[in-house]
């Protein structure tokens, strides 16, 4: 694949597989998302959707497979895929001592951030943490917490965003500005992969939907083509008479 030319596909995981020790936890899982499209990546504890998001970001090395983000191959060329990339994950990430503003400034001297000052007021307003900014990142409630996490993923204009349980701990209001976030980078040709066991939510936020059972990809498909209400119901039993 040429490296350096544009790709339909801003992420191509391609035949990947996991064992942590004699346990499968990825069995071959083929999933390829093209620019602006969110997808939310369902299954029930142990099915390995943790584990593939952090394949993805290079966090783990794949027994087997392929993950390019933009065209860049994870293991090949790291640094180019991680720039690539933005994450939010259960560890916030952020440092407890600085405030909200140092500790975008200091992602954005690591990623070397172009005009850093005016993007870090950019994301502060775009989630809602101008008030904040002064505040250390220790004494934030959950909720705001989480908006740093986002503000830090999103700091240097990645193409890929991958979020894992982005709503856990966050009330109806934070929950709904988090979608909002999550909108409006998707129509400005973002893409997204996300965990949640709110379904609802992922399918609000999402135009796409996949399920993981015990480490198989068994349903990959648009949302505007299942059955919602049975989806919501029982997704897995769902998925299984899909597959």
């Amino acid at each position: 694949m040429a490296q350096d030319e544009p790709t339909s596909a801003a992420l191509s995981v391609r035949a990947v597989s996991k064992t942590f020790v004699t346990k499968p936890v990825l069995r071959g899982i083929d999933l390829v998302v093209p620019a602006g499209e969110a997808v939310c990546l369902c299954g029930i504890n142990g099915a390995g959707k943790s584990t593939l998001l952090r394949v993805i970001a290079g966090l783990l090395r794949p027994d087997s497979g392929s993950i390019a983000i933009q065209g860049y191959e994870v293991r090949r060329e790291p640094e180019k895929s991680r720039r690539q990339l933005g994450m939010i994950s259960h560890a916030g990430m952020a440092y407890p001592e600085l405030t909200v503003s140092e500790n975008l400034a200091f992602a954005a001297r690591l990623y070397g951030v172009p005009r850093r000052a005016e993007r870090i007021e950019e994301l502060l307003a775009g989630t809602g943490l101008t008030s904040y900014r002064y505040d250390r990142a220790e004494i934030l409630s959950r909720g705001l917490q989480q908006r740093l996490a986002i503000a830090r993923a999103l700091l240097h204009r990645p193409a890929v965003l991958l979020a894992d349980e982005p709503f856990t701990g966050l009330d109806a209001a934070a929950t709904q500005d988090v979608c909002t976030i999550f909108d409006r980078f998707a129509r400005d040709g973002g893409t997204i992969l996300m965990t949640t066991h709110d379904l609802r939510l992922g399918l609000q936020c999402c135009r796409r939907v996949a399920v993981l059972d015990q480490g198989v990809l068994i349903l990959d498909a648009s949302k505007d083509r299942i059955d919602t209400r049975r989806f919501l119901d029982d997704y897995l039993s769902y998925a299984r008479t899909m597959s």
